[in-house]
């Protein structure tokens, strides 16, 4: 809220002349600032808990109702050097970057230099069946485009430093069928954006990081936020770990962010991201008649560049970006002026859970903590049928060992670790964030899957 003069002196001839309204104002002051501070506790403390079982490990702010209320940091932002992670602290916040390449779109169609309804062939002539596949299906992920992460040649490219062209990158993608008739399902994926900032370098004759900086970050004075983070050389930049604990860091590789693109490139920091959602929140990029457009759900809750869920009988405007080694969850409720900026420099599953955990506290609704795994114990016949060699793609073995009434896992010849029942087809290693899970049918071959972080395998038992 904005006070006007007028009432603001109003207030204070009513003060003079009442010692009754006058009391009960500071009382009002007071619980409110007291308020603040046991909010402030508690979402201290819920990040606490989502720390102790390793899946927070970055920097949280929280803007309320005209205020910031809560900015702290905590965890390594380089455990090797044991420097520890700080509000400046700067994060690679993966697809969140589609909000952005989203909102420069938005913004083009309201200068009148492209429609929604455009189809793909206006701005890529040879794109196959690109004259039925249109802007708004792109933006709202309903293309039924092939997604490029699919694609083992494209995702080994990811762990490289090599560019590729345009074209290269397209050809990934581009021959490959619709997954379904565009306009028809919502399908998640990358591709659709990467052609978003090809039509966008189009239109305005900019590369698409300089399009993004002229019509958003410069407004916004958005000074820390980038594009290509393995160039950048800032002492607030961030180490990606896969995993960390208080005994273990597993560092990983930055992924290849001129391949990411629109896509999911962007780094930033939470007071530069703080910047945007002013921006949106005020209107300073575009009209409040074009944002209410972009954040309306399309198909399974999805607008242009946004997921919004009715969540507490609220309209959660939200976006989260997980990349290996990066994390980021950014929500709002504008009409409450409240935003949730979490960013994190491990692989984390949970920041979403953590975001919304958040939110409930503020909002004074009920909510859970998370709990550490707990081992159930499974019965000698249920853990002797996992016992065996499973083969991967890649030929490896995977062995499953019973010693004394204890399952243990190794891989080919590395050591081999004792696993621990969570459920009686789910395991979990200790110090780990790795899911191991059976599935057995009748008639056909068992199989293991393992899940770490955001990569999958399966092999079949032999």
């Amino acid at each position: 809220m904005r006070p006007q003069f007028h009432i603001f002196t109003l207030g204070c001839l009513f003060c003079l002349f009442s010692p009754f309204f006058s009391l009960k104002a500071q009382n009002q002051t007071s619980l409110s600032s007291l308020n603040q501070e046991k909010k402030k506790e508690e979402i201290d403390a819920i990040i606490k808990e989502f720390a102790g079982i390793n899946k927070f490990n970055g920097t949280a702010f929280v803007h309320y109702q005209n205020k910031n209320i809560f900015e702290k940091s905590y965890g390594w932002q380089d455990a090797e050097k044991k420097t520890s992670n700080q509000n400046k602290s700067v994060y690679q916040i993966a697809s969140l970057t589609k909000s952005f390449t989203a909102l420069v779109i938005v913004k083009l169609n309201e200068e009148g230099k492209l429609s929604f309804k455009d189809p793909v062939s206006k701005f890529i002539p040879d794109y196959p069946r690109g004259n039925e596949i249109t802007i708004e299906h792109l933006l709202t992920h309903t293309s039924g485009i092939y997604e490029i992460l699919r694609n083992k040649e494209f995702f080994s490219l990811l762990l490289t430093g090599k560019s590729i062209t345009k074209d290269q990158e397209l050809s990934f993608f581009k021959n490959e069928p619709l997954d379904f008739e565009p306009g028809t399902q919502f399908s998640y994926t990358n591709s659709g954006y990467i052609i978003l900032g090809l039509i966008i370098e189009k239109i305005t004759g900019l590369s698409y990081e300089n399009a993004v900086r002229k019509i958003i970050l410069d407004p916004l004075k958005m000074s820390h936020t980038g594009f290509n983070y393995l160039a950048l050389k800032s002492p607030y930049k961030t180490v990606p770990y896969s995993y960390i604990s208080k005994t273990k860091q597993e560092r990983t590789d930055v992924w290849n962010s001129t391949l990411t693109g629109p896509a999911g490139q962007i780094y930033s920091t939470v007071e530069d991201l703080y910047n945007y959602y002013l921006g949106l929140r005020d209107y300073k990029i575009i009209s409040k008649e074009a944002f209410k457009k972009a954040t309306t759900p399309f198909l399974s809750g999805y607008g242009y560049g946004w997921f919004i869920d009715d969540l507490y009988g609220k309209k959660l405007i939200n976006h989260g970006g997980n990349i290996e080694g990066s994390t980021s969850y950014f929500a709002m409720l504008p009409d409450d002026d409240l935003c949730i900026i979490l960013l994190n420099n491990i692989t984390s599953k949970k920041l979403e859970k953590a975001g919304n955990t958040i939110l409930a506290a503020l909002l004074n609704q009920p909510y859970t903590l998370p709990q550490p795994k707990k081992e159930v114990i499974l019965s000698p016949d249920v853990l002797k049928k996992y016992v065996g060699d499973y083969q991967l793609s890649d030929d490896s073995i995977i062995h499953i060992l019973d010693e004394n009434g204890q399952l243990f896992i190794q891989n080919n010849k590395n050591p081999k670790i004792r696993m621990h029942a969570e459920k009686e087809d789910v395991f979990f290693l200790q110090n780990d964030d790795s899911e191991i899970s059976f599935i057995f049918k009748d008639g056909e071959k068992g199989v293991i899957m393992i899940k770490k972080g955001l990569s999958s395998k399966t092999a079949e038992k032999l």
